[in-house]
């Protein structure tokens, strides 16, 4: 088991001075000035205590068998810090690391992204490819995330496990998004979460179930403005003209299908004859036009109040069918038409009408 220590770091860093030039040799203060520290494919197993590297702007600890973040409280210049290939099982100990820019954290086993609420200045978090657990998937802390909504351009998720993307809603300055090979199968979902990512540029989504969708590339440019690539397939804006149309199209064919569908609903609900279900459903759902004057509340249509036009029962019209006295409506106009009808012929019937001459 090897210790990341200071004395390590000046034996190791001796060595390969002695290998350029066997007469020259790095004095302390050199080492301590040092601002890259490569320490990768060293069999190191943990971090110990080097606080007299307070330059250091950039460390290469990849591909070790570090199982714990710990003891770069000193490291306040530090920009970039590479961790990926290792047994790292939490993010943690980063607190101090104000300036840090570039977080590779790949290929450990680490479920939650956590622990980045003071790194403000972060701009590239690489975390693909976690060693978990079978039915665990990558999580995000809503802390971290509110803390990287301001700062995170690039976020590398891909075979993470993870089933949705609603978690990084937040991430308003995100422009790259790497989640491939994963498990997200939910379109709606899908589309309602890069909606609102304002800045995403360029979204890989390869190896997810949610490829397979019907028409999935079409609902994903249409939902987002920003993307100009998808799946390494450049958005040209006579595509995305059309797929916003497309959008509008389907959204007035779901209204009018919704529509549609309520009327029937209603109407069937009603025990009526059918002509006069046509003509409630034609008051019910007509633009606009004065309103008809009765309103019948029936306990069928859950209490909802619809309205009928006024109707008269004849006097010797009322028949019994089945049991239920039934009666036979009539609309007023018609009897005022009958009547100026009948007139009429009688006036006709009294009158000698005569013929022009030939």
């Amino acid at each position: 088991m090897v210790r990341l220590t200071a004395e390590y770091i000046e034996r190791k860093c001796s060595q390969a001075q002695l290998q350029k030039s066997l007469s020259k040799r790095m004095s302390k203060g050199q080492l301590y000035g040092l601002t890259h520290l490569r320490m990768n494919n060293m069999f190191i197993s943990s971090i110990g205590n080097f606080v007299s590297y307070k330059n250091l702007k950039v460390i290469y600890l990849q591909n070790n068998n570090i199982s714990k973040i710990e003891n770069l409280h000193f490291a306040s210049n530090l920009t970039h810090l590479y961790l990926q290939h290792n047994a790292i099982s939490k993010i943690e100990n980063l607190d101090s690391l104000e300036k840090l820019q570039t977080l590779y954290l790949g290929y450990n086993k680490i479920s939650v992204v956590e622990g980045l609420e003071l790194l403000n200045n972060l701009t590239v978090l690489q975390i693909e490819n976690q060693k978990l657990p079978s039915g665990e998937m990558l999580c995000f802390d809503p802390r971290s995330v509110f803390t990287l909504s301001t700062c995170l351009e690039v976020l590398n998720i891909s075979g993470d496990k993870v089933t949705s993307l609603s978690s990084i809603k937040g991430l308003r300055k995100l422009q790259v998004l790497d989640a491939t090979n994963n498990s997200i199968d939910d379109i709606d979902d899908l589309t309602d979460s890069i909606s609102v990512l304002i800045s995403l540029t360029d979204l890989s989504l390869e190896g997810n179930p949610v490829t397979r969708y019907y028409r999935y590339k079409e609902n994903l440019i249409a939902n987002n403005d920003t993307i100009n690539t998808l799946d390494g397939k450049i958005i040209t804006d006579v595509c995305r003209c059309f797929m916003k149309r497309f959008k509008v199209k389907k959204h007035l064919y779901h209204m009018r299908k919704s529509l549609s569908t309520l009327d029937q609903d209603i109407t069937r609900s009603l025990n009526l004859p059918a002509a006069l279900k046509e003509s409630i459903s034609r008051a019910m759902f007509q633009p606009s036009g004065p309103k008809l004057p009765v309103a019948i509340s029936t306990t069928i249509c859950d209490s909802q109040s619809h309205i009928f036009p006024s109707w008269k029962i004849a006097a010797a019209g009322n028949t019994i069918k089945n049991g239920h006295f039934t009666p036979r409506p009539f609309w007023s106009n018609v009897i005022k038409a009958k009547r100026s009808y009948s007139s009429t012929r009688s006036v006709l019937n009294n009158k000698v009408i005569k013929l022009p001459p030939i």
